[in-house]
This record gives C-alpha cells, sequence and structure tokens, in this order.
C-alpha cells in the first residue's frame, strides 16, 4: 500500500487551481526616520570627549589645557565616578593627563561671559547642520520621553502648583477637592451629561448648569454660606488651588451644602 493520503475533490481543486488563486498583497511598513536624540548632558559630555581627542592629536596644543564648560552636571558626574555614560569622556581625559596638565573649570551660563555665550551660539548653529549618529540608550530615551510627557501635562492643567497644599489636607477634603477641580463628581452637570442620568443638568436653582463654578461662585441657595465663608470676593481658581486655608475653606462649603460631591 502507497503511503500517501487520499485528496479529496474539494483538494484536488485546490492542487489544480493554486496558481490561478491571487496572492494577498504584502503590506509594507514604512517606519519614519528619526534623527537621534541625545541628552543635553550627553551632549555636553560628547563635547569634551570630543575636543579632549582632538587637542591630543593636535601639534599645536599647549601643555597645560584648561576646559571651560557650563555643564555643571557633568563636571559633578565625572567628580563621582559614579556614572557609566561618561567612560569614554573619562577615558579620553585620562589619555590627554599623560602628556598635558588638564584642568576642567566650570562657567555659569547665560550671565555675559563672551567665551560662554559665543560657545553656546555656535552650539545652536551646530543643531541645524548634519549630525554624526549616536545610538540613544534606553536611558536617555525613557528621560526624553519622561520629559516631554510631563511638558504636555502641565501645558493640560495651567493651575498646577507643586507646592500645591492639596497634601496637606484630610483625607475626605482631599476627595472633595479633587472631585470638585476634575469635574468628575455626583452633582448633576457630570451625572447628565456623562451617563445620562437625571432629567437634566441643571442645578435645582433653575439658574444654571450645576457645575463646580456654579457651586462655589454664582449659585443663589448658597450666597448666604458662601458669604460667611468667604468675606472677601474670590476667584473659582483661588477656591480650588490655592492656599490650605482657602482649599479647607472649599471643602466646608461642599460639606455644608448638603450637595452630594
Amino acid at each position: 500500500m502507497p503511503q500517501y493520503e487520499t485528496l479529496t475533490g474539494c483538494q484536488k481543486w485546490w492542487c489544480r487551481n493554486l496558481h490561478k488563486v491571487p496572492r494577498r498583497p504584502r503590506r509594507r511598513t514604512h517606519l519614519p526616520r528619526y534623527r537621534p536624540l541625545l541628552l543635553n548632558f550627553k551632549a555636553e559630555a560628547v563635547a569634551l570627549q570630543t575636543g579632549a581627542a582632538h587637542i591630543e592629536h593636535s601639534p599645536l596644543s599647549s601643555n597645560n589645557v584648561v576646559f571651560f564648560s557650563d555643564a555643571k552636571s557633568v563636571l559633578q558626574a565625572l567628580d563621582t565616578a559614579r556614572d557609566k555614560e561618561l567612560n569614554d569622556l573619562s577615558s579620553a581625559l585620562t589619555s590627554l593627563c599623560r602628556a598635558h596638565t588638564v584642568v576642567l573649570q566650570w562657567v555659569p551660563s547665560h550671565c555675559n561671559i563672551l567665551g560662554n555665550e559665543a560657545a553656546d551660539t555656535l552650539a545652536k548653529e551646530g543643531t541645524m547642520k548634519d549630525q554624526n549618529d549616536r545610538s540613544t540608550t534606553f536611558k536617555e530615551a525613557k528621560t526624553i520621553i519622561k520629559a516631554k510627557q510631563h511638558k504636555k501635562w502641565l501645558q493640560q492643567h495651567p493651575h498646577y502648583n507643586k507646592n500645591d497644599a492639596f497634601h496637606l489636607l484630610t483625607r475626605s477634603e482631599q476627595v472633595l477637592i479633587f472631585r470638585l477641580r476634575t469635574g468628575h463628581n455626583r452633582m448633576n452637570h457630570h451625572l447628565f451629561t456623562k451617563f445620562r442620568i437625571g432629567q437634566s443638568d441643571q442645578c435645582p436653582c433653575q439658574t444654571g448648569s450645576m457645575t463646580t463654578e456654579h457651586l462655589l461662585q454664582t449659585c443663589p441657595l448658597y450666597d448666604g454660606l458662601r458669604s460667611q465663608i468667604w468675606a472677601e470676593a474670590t476667584t473659582v481658581q483661588g477656591k480650588l488651588y490655592g492656599s490650605l486655608d482657602d482649599l479647607q475653606r472649599t471643602a466646608t462649603l461642599a460639606r455644608r451644602t448638603g450637595v452630594s460631591i
């Protein structure tokens, strides 16, 4: 008996007509080519490394060499000798020290030091020219992405204050302030517009939508209560992002109104 499988009629047709079946076109994915991203720290280190190599191989170099740099973080990292990313720079400086007396001198940036200002101008011009390809490390990419996301977040939250008194509030006060700030709360506007819960987004006073600003600033039902808590006119920004006292007053108002926040 021959050792093979018997083909069905459908399989025979498929074998005979395989060359006639149109093949699905192969999709080609073209990824955009980006220039490597470098941190300012890495760029300053590469600049010093390049300068050291240039001096070492130059027949016109002096026995005494002074590097003036405003990259304080790089100089400090060299002093501690803990940053592995500076191995190439350390090696270049060590090699240069064999035949030269080398001094690394920090100078403050943007203080009208003529030589430093000229160097900054040349550096900016250099960024517009083609650069040698240098790979971006995972650590650098992570730092760059984090910085860009942080910048984007700050643009989306213009009222953010790193000295925010929010963290000094009690847990219950934090919950109230957070819900009032974000608008994600149990007031009519959010429940109706987001989940279609209730008849409308109107406040029981029927003078406007029941939002954070309406509750804190204009609702006639709580005019007297607001005047007791704030003797002077206070903006909604001050009530939500002001001092610890401002935030505590806002939390007090939210509790005393009886409104479900």
